[in-house]
């Protein structure tokens, strides 16, 4: 095939990709940038996609968000992985050849990942483990099995998420590769706090800073940290959680991460709104909104607005929080966050408790509670029932109110969640 008829297909192809994402403004864009890079749109190759890719990131980033500007460049990224495979599906089998193969389909599935396509994503990821055993290529195995753990972690399916993390690190720790041993320390990490076994959380995440301060990877590190801090949160070690938030913001402003700089910021708030430091709280939730809009991500924003929202209806304004929780949710049903959703709905129910409507209120905690139960997590469980039984009580029905905030106390002190534990009791015995 002449290569200018090559470059009209590969043109026509990621503009029409892009017409499909973006409507009309997606050809339009498209030829722009083609232009900003010289390029005749008719005449771009394959080899001009990467830069292409970076540049529609950087340009949709302030109109449409992270998320989908990532998203789109990550598309074109794979347009371009998969006609290389193709190209290499024509040549001889030999060694050189897998070799291609498995970073092409590592890549893809990290791709995959990234733009949240995980079924896909796991089926790259099983080719790359069956090519890497053959060829014998241990890092490119150890990486597959962390990433299909964290996609597992995501799905909340915590056991074939440890099955992975327990094969990444073990390959990882014959490697002696530190970000790898790492990586799946902090993986273990998180599945054992979401499933609030917190003394193996704690466990884990110990390990993780022990070796990535090894990897000097500030990034992972300051992830770490973060997550970290959760746990703490959650046992009621506010200063431990406090200290962990600092270190991550140190960590991470230096490599200038503001998506994870906005989660830590946002974590921060959480430690005042849990001390109903409501004015504190406020104003970190503001700063995880000033850093996530630096990247336009719009999930941080989102989570800034709702959780502002709490500390809003908890001070006496739950107008405003009811504004702030619908801005979120409409950026959380977009994007399918069901953990930020039933946040949203839970706060949304509380803000209408405190205006005393309670079928409002009953509404949006029953929207909360189909939400609760895709995410497997207690903790999101406890505390919905924690905010559900102090509405009952608010309405006389002190046994409806009792029952809810028993199971929520029973969970609390089953997870180790002592703070929680203690704000239910209290409410218990105003009873």
């Amino acid at each position: 095939m002449p290569e200018k008829r090559t470059s009209m297909y590969v043109g026509m192809e990621i503009q029409r990709m892009l017409v499909q994402e973006l409507g009309s403004f997606g050809a339009s864009i498209f030829r722009k940038q083609c232009d900003e890079l010289r390029i005749k749109a008719e005449d771009i190759g394959l080899n001009d996609l990467l830069p292409l890719s970076r540049r529609m990131v950087r340009t949709l980033r302030p109109i449409m968000g992270n998320t989908k500007a990532q998203k789109i460049g990550k598309e074109i990224q794979k347009f371009k992985i998969m006609h290389e495979l193709e190209d290499l599906s024509k040549k001889d089998s030999s060694p050189a050849r897998s070799r291609q193969e498995l970073k092409a389909y590592a890549t893809l599935g990290n791709i995959c990942y990234t733009i949240g396509d995980w079924t896909e994503a796991i089926g790259y990821y099983e080719k790359v483990i069956k090519l890497a055993k053959r060829l014998n290529a241990k890092l490119k195995l150890a990486e597959a099995y962390t990433n299909t753990g964290h996609i597992f972690k995501r799905r909340s399916n915590w056991d074939d998420a440890i099955e992975n993390f327990n094969k990444g690190l073990a390959l990882s720790t014959e490697l002696k590769n530190p970000a790898g041993i790492a990586e799946a320390y902090r993986g273990l990490g998180y599945v054992f706090w979401r499933r609030g076994e917190y003394s193996e959380a704690e466990e884990m995440y110990e390990k993780a800073i022990e070796v990535a301060r090894q990897s000097r990877d500030k990034d992972i590190l300051g992830v770490i940290h973060i997550e970290f801090g959760l746990v703490h949160s959650d046992t009621g070690n506010q200063s431990g959680a406090i200290g962990h938030y600092r270190k991550a913001i140190q960590l991470l402003e230096s490599v200038r991460d503001y998506q994870q700089i906005s989660r830590a910021y946002n974590n921060l708030g959480d430690i005042y709104l849990q001390n109903g430091e409501w004015k504190d709280a406020i104003k970190h939730f503001d700063k995880c909104r000033e850093s996530a809009e630096k990247i336009n991500h719009r999930m941080m924003i989102a989570w800034s607005w709702f959780n502002s929202a709490e500390a809003l209806s908890k001070s006496g304004s739950p107008d405003p929080a009811i504004e702030k929780c619908n801005k979120a949710l409409e950026i959380l049903e977009k994007l399918d966050d069901f953990v930020g959703m039933c946040a949203a709905y839970r706060n949304l129910g509380l803000a209408y408790r405190k205006k005393r409507d309670w079928e409002k209120s009953e509404e949006f905690f029953r929207k909360s509670e189909k939400i609760v139960k895709q995410i497997d997590s207690p903790f999101n469980v406890a505390h919905l029932l924690m905010e559900w039984g102090e509405m009952y009580k608010d309405m006389g029905e002190h046994d409806k109110a009792k029952d809810m905030l028993a199971r929520a106390a029973e969970t609390f002190d089953k997870i180790g969640a002592k703070i929680y534990l203690k704000k239910t009791k209290d409410i218990l015995q105003a009873l």
